[in-house]
């Protein structure tokens, strides 16, 4: 499975804080690679925001994972739990909804799903694409899932990317 997103790592924590942005999303990540995993641990995507509003939003799109969450950095209480989950030894392995070299990710998915994303489109829409013609996609992370936007003339697909990755 396609992982695009940053390891979180211990010291994101202080940097976060001091971009204000103290509100972190949790919830669970089927995406996580499995080569970087040598235990079995549980998967959490982490989703910051500086606003609470946002972060209860995303939470309430999730709420049925039973690791959705809010954790607030500034309470000690909730920056101790996410302290604990980062250790060597805890039963999770925290990834962060931040793609680093986008340009790298995009020509990842240009070369090794350039297949998957004619078949999608051939198989769920009518748009007809000539062999001349190329689809260029654009990426976007809403609520912690990564989708894909195709676009062709005035028309617009917003897919997820695992469904891509099926097709």
């Amino acid at each position: 499975m396609f992982q695009p997103f940053e390891i979180f790592k211990p010291l994101y924590l202080k940097r976060l804080i001091s971009l204000k942005k103290i509100y972190v999303v949790t919830q669970t990540y089927n995406g996580g690679d499995d080569n970087l995993v040598t235990e079995n641990k549980t998967n959490i995507l982490l989703t910051d925001y500086d606003d609470i509003g946002l972060a209860n939003i995303h939470k309430t799109a999730v709420k049925k994972d039973k690791y959705a969450s809010v954790i607030q950095l500034t309470n000690e209480k909730h920056y101790k739990k996410l302290e604990e989950m980062l250790r060597e030894d805890s039963p999770y392995k925290l990834y962060w909804s931040v793609i680093k070299d986008l340009d790298n990710i995009k020509r990842k998915i240009d070369v090794k799903y350039k297949d998957n994303i004619r078949r999608y489109i051939q198989k769920n829409t009518t748009w007809r694409i000539g062999g001349d013609e190329t689809i260029r996609p654009q990426l976007s992370v809403i609520f912690g899932e990564l989708f894909i936007f195709l676009k062709r003339g005035e028309q617009e697909l917003r897919v997820k990317f695992e469904e891509i990755e099926k097709s």
